[in-house]
Formats: structure tokens, sequence, C-alpha cells
């Protein structure tokens, strides 16, 4: 989210430099090459930092040692991974913080926007003393989209001053038309939670309407459907794969923010997202493998639409993992997806399906990207893979197959 913001920056004319520890990214930045796949994020790279040579540096002290910069505003945008106790990681957005802030003067701002615990930004002033002004945003852009979302979205703001606020909301006018001002800094850090912990109530709902209407023999995809017709009081989503980022973990920094015995709901929503895909493996095992047991695996980042390469919250990794501890070698399980360039538990993923001339006793699709429902994957699948599990709706060419189907939101019940 650092990246395309910066991005989003220099296409209204900001002055943009990136800070960051891992020398690859530093690298890859000062070649002009995108870490990741985001629509339009490596023709910006290519177009809009023409005229400088260094544009990402290791360390704030580098920046500053390369460059004359006046006022300036930082942006923070570090992940927030969960702890073994399930509470966000807090420690490098302090250590950055201060970092920053010892660079500040009263001109600069501050924009915070990892998503953190209520609190954490009022918590950061109080530590942090050289901080003069501070502004919490949330991100809400969705990957493979975030471009064009951050000129089209509503953008939040917050701030430990009116001069903070005034700050934000000068800077943000610039990238997009609307700006909202939230009350108080906890206001906005909450909007964050409140967002993607409502999304992960939603899915969890129809997950479990999955997997009810498995065992009653009902298509869960035409009982959403119907229930959802003309029915403006039911936005009930599709089932399938909750992963991510941000799904795995803002349920968990959501609860970590209250005290009281309701988080429970948060939680246990969680839960079933993250128990959803043990019903591949479980299906596979149940109809026999072994380590000769061949299986294409579909989609190795967290979703398909929008597409991205991001693989952190893919359940590529528990499902890889998965088919190892029940025997399977991993010579014999390939993974598919079209936008990721990585090694997976020792398997290198596969970026054309045409390129796989051999068949498979099962496949498993993870996500709903565009190409798994093709025609021409359909065909590819009917004619190399023996059992399917899918948890996506797919075309009905599939459907219409003699081959045995697990379709956790998709079209057909369990055989």
């Amino acid at each position: 989210m650092g990246l395309t913001l910066g991005v989003a920056s220099a296409k209204v004319g900001h002055e943009v430099y990136f800070v960051d520890i891992n020398p690859n990214v530093v690298s890859k930045l000062n070649r002009r090459i995108s870490t990741f796949y985001e629509a339009g994020l490596q023709e910006s790279l290519d177009s809009l930092f023409s005229n400088r040579q260094e544009i990402a540096f290791s360390t704030m002290a580098e920046l500053f040692k390369s460059n004359n910069i006046r006022s300036a505003i930082y942006i923070i945008s570090l992940g927030t991974p969960l702890g073994p106790d399930s509470k966000a990681l807090l420690g490098p957005v302090e250590d950055v913080t201060r970092e920053v802030a010892g660079y500040m003067t009263d001109q600069d701002l501050i924009i915070l926007r990892s998503t953190v615990a209520v609190g954490t930004s009022r918590y950061l002033i109080e530590q942090v003393p050289t901080i003069t002004n501070l502004s919490f945003c949330p991100e809400r852009t969705i990957e493979g989209k975030a471009l064009e979302e951050l000129s089209t979205l509503p953008q939040i703001i917050s701030g430990n001053s009116s001069k903070a606020e005034a700050m934000a909301q000068s800077y943000f006018s610039t990238i997009t038309s609307s700006v909202i001002k939230a009350g108080t800094l906890e206001t906005a850090e909450l909007i964050k939670l409140a967002s993607n912990s409502f999304r992960d109530l939603n899915f969890a709902f129809a997950n479990l309407l999955a997997l009810i209407s498995q065992q009653h023999g009902v298509n869960v995809n035409e009982l959403i459907s119907l229930a959802n017709f003309r029915y403006d009081r039911n936005k009930i989503a599709l089932p399938g794969l909750v992963g991510g980022p941000c799904l795995e973990k803002d349920s968990y920094i959501l609860s970590q923010s209250f005290e009281g015995k309701h988080t429970d709901l948060l939680l246990g929503a969680r839960y079933l997202n993250e128990e959803f895909p043990s019903k591949a493996i479980e299906f596979i095992s149940k109809h026999g493998a072994s380590k000769t047991t061949k299986v294409l695996v579909c989609g190795a980042a967290f979703k398909g639409k929008p597409v991205t390469s991001d693989t952190r919250g893919s359940f590529v990794f528990e499902i890889v993992k998965g088919l190892l501890d029940i025997g399977i070698i991993n010579t014999n399980i390939t993974i598919f997806d079209p936008k990721v360039e990585e090694v997976i538990h020792g398997i290198q993923v596969v970026n054309d399906y045409l390129q796989i001339d051999h068949d498979f006793q099962y496949m498993i699709q993870l996500t709903n990207h565009d190409v798994f429902e093709s025609q021409s994957f359909d065909d590819f699948v009917m004619s190399h893979c023996a059992k399917i599990v899918s948890f996506w709706p797919k075309n009905q060419a599939l459907n219409k197959s003699s081959t045995k189907h697990l379709f956790l939101g998709g079209l057909k019940s369990t055989v």
C-alpha cells in the first residue's frame, strides 16, 4: 500500500521517495521494477520516476544524506502481522515512528496507514514526544485496483490537532475529490478494522451456509442467489476462501481493541474461515491418496479478482502442506497461478496451464481468477483431472462432466 500511494502521489506532482529495510525492494525500485503485480503499477514506475536515479533508500539517514528535504509528509505503511498471542506486532511501527519523528519539524506531518489496534496513534504520540503532527488515515483500497481506488474512494483523515487535520486534508485533496474528517484518531482507526471485520463476518456466514447446504444436498449458490433476489435487506456473499494480509488479521486486532465478552462473535467467524480450506484435504484423504497421487493446485495468490501476485495470507501454503502431510510427495504437486512467481514448499509455481502435459487425480481451485472461468481451462481440467475440489463457482461445463466433485461454493453437492 505504500508503493501504490507513492505512485498516486507522484501522478499528481508530489516529489516522492521510498524507504524500506529490504535491500531487494530498494534495488528493484531504483531499477523501476515493481515488487508485485498491480494493474498499472509497472507502467507508472517507468513513466513517473524517469527524472531521478535514486527513488528508494534503506534508511531515513540515507534519504536525508542524498536529498535536501524541507517540509515533508511521512507516510508509514508497515504491515502489522500477528504475534503468537494473535495480537498485532506494533514494535516495528513504533520504531519507524520514532525514527521519522527525529527528523520532524512543526511543518511536517506523519500519516499512519498501518492497520493498528484502537488507541495506537494516541499511544505513539504519548511515547514519542518529538511527534509534531500525526494523522491516522485508514488504507481501504483493494489489491489489484489500488491505483484506481486511491483517486475514487473517499479518503478518511484524522489528526492530533487541527493543523494535522488540515495538512492531511490538503494532501489527500490532491489525490481524490472526496476527503472526510473523522472526529478522532480512534474513530479513524476503528473504521479500518470495522470494514474488514464486517467482510470477514459476512464471508464466514456464507461459508457456514455452504457447509450446512452440503449436509442437506442443497445447492448453496442457488440458495444465496434466490435469498438475495430482489430482497434488498439481504446482501449475503458467496462462499469461498477468505485470506489475504488484511482479512486474516483484522478481526483479531479489532477484538484486541475491546475489553468484553462478546469478541467471540468476531473470532468464531475468523476460526470458521481459517478452517474452511481443510475440507479440500479431508475430501482427498477420504477418496484415497498416496505418495504417487498427482494434484493440481490452482491459485497461489490470496485472491483472483482483481488480479494480484500477493501470496500473503494465501491458503496455498496450508493446502500444499496438508497434501504433504497425507503422504503426497511434492514432485507430484503442481501449483498454477498466472501472476505468482514463487517457490512454495519447494514447488515452483507454473504461470501457464497449457505448459502442463500430465494428468492429475485431483484439481483444487483456491481462487476465482478469470482464467479459471474460461472454457479452455474447463476443457483442460476435464481432460486432465479426475476429481475436482473447488471453493468457487464454476462454468456449467465442469458440472456436466462425469468426474467427482466437491463444490464448496460451487454448483454441485459433495459426491
